[in-house]
């Protein structure tokens, strides 16, 4: 399964590198009006969101939305080998490129937000399937840390272009509760 999905991930990186830079802005655009929009986010008094590096869904407007609505809003902070905290911060400008990846992070003396505390995750990935099964870059980051979110609504954002009818899954892989695209919303029985 390791190498089908490792396989997998290099036919993703490669899709998302040819994606047209207008649909790939406009994609982008959709999927952080259709976030905002939805119930949960309006409902969510903390959310959990990655910041958008290069490829992802730039997440940025959603963590300023996030700020301006008065949200706890926690963003990862890499601890290690596939370990991950949320970690609260009050503005962008906290963040910086940090870790092995160089994914802008709060500074190690952010406040923890306790994963049980969180009502909103907001999850990147390489691509997804309506059932909730994300293809993540497989550090297991994710994996690790969504369990421990258990009273929190996980959506995963994807763009539409990058949507698969099934992926590769294992046990241990979390699924998300709702898919997210630019035109769509999956609602993912079982997700988890």
């Amino acid at each position: 399964m390791d190498s089908a999905k490792a396989a997998l991930r290099r036919v993703m990186k490669a899709r998302i590198a040819a994606l047209d830079a207008a649909y790939d802005k406009a994609a982008g655009e959709g999927i952080v009006r259709r976030l905002t929009a939805h119930p949960a986010w309006a409902a969510a008094d903390s959310v959990f969101c990655y910041v958008g590096r290069r490829g992802e869904i730039d997440t940025r407007p959603l963590l300023r939305a996030a700020l301006e609505a008065g949200k706890t809003l926690a963003v990862p902070l890499c601890m290690g080998p596939g370990m991950m905290q949320a970690r609260a911060v009050r503005s962008l400008e906290e963040l910086a490129p940090a870790g092995p990846y160089g994914i802008p992070e709060p500074p190690a003396g952010a406040p923890e937000v306790p994963p049980q505390r969180l009502a909103l995750c907001v999850l990147p990935c390489l691509a997804a399937a309506p059932d909730g099964t994300r293809l993540g870059y497989g550090g297991g980051y994710y994996d690790r840390f969504l369990p421990l979110a258990c009273n929190a609504v996980k959506i995963a954002l994807c763009r539409a272009a990058l949507l698969e009818p099934v992926l590769p899954r294992e046990c241990h892989d979390v699924r998300a509760d709702f898919v997210l695209t630019e035109d769509a919303l999956y609602a993912c029985k079982g997700g988890g």
